[in-house]
């Protein structure tokens, strides 16, 4: 009979200290700030004393913000060019592939299959490497551009710049596609 009250004692121990201690450390925490009274007439005074100084540059005039959203505007525009520029490199190299493939693609291969795939390859392994080169060039342009809209605007001014949206994704070519 005494095991039957230690398996109810041992847990109703355990339950009343963990509540004990719980109550404990709640009753250390501070008390939650007042709220300020509601209703008619219920605000509070300001503050004896001159208004606080306006922070320098906190509030720009209108004159000094058309000429920042100008810059941002031009900056946009040339981050935009060099976004151009960039995938025209990748379709110039994409066009000097594909001739590659088609020469290899008519080689017959009981004659010389060598030399058509090794072109192939090493313009493969050129272009990657060209393709990572451009991106890690214009990684550090694009993070600054896109905190300097982020400063100015916030987070949501960085999804309206022009190189946020990019459309849509072009269909791929017809031997690109899925087959079902």
């Amino acid at each position: 009979m005494q095991k039957h009250h230690l398996k109810v004692l041992v847990p109703g121990i355990l339950a009343a200290t963990a509540l004990a201690l719980a109550v404990g450390v709640s009753a250390q925490t501070p008390p939650p700030p007042a709220s300020p009274p509601v209703g008619v007439g219920a605000q509070t005074p300001p503050p004896p004393g001159p208004p606080p100084a306006p922070k320098p540059g906190h509030h720009k005039d209108s004159a000094a913000m058309a000429k920042h959203d100008a810059d941002l505007k031009a900056e946009c525009e040339a981050m935009m060019a060099k976004k151009q520029a960039m995938e025209d490199k990748l379709q110039a190299m994409d066009a000097t592939l594909d001739k590659l493939v088609a020469t290899m693609n008519a080689a017959k291969p009981e004659v010389d299959m060598e030399k058509p795939m090794a072109a192939v390859i090493n313009e493969l392994v050129a272009q990657r490497k060209a393709s990572r080169a451009m991106m890690m060039e214009m990684q550090p342009a694009m993070m600054a551009h896109m905190m300097h809209h982020m400063h100015s605007q916030g987070a949501k001014g960085a999804m309206e710049c022009p190189m946020m949206k990019t459309g849509t994704a072009p269909e791929p070519k017809e031997e690109e596609k899925p087959k079902m």
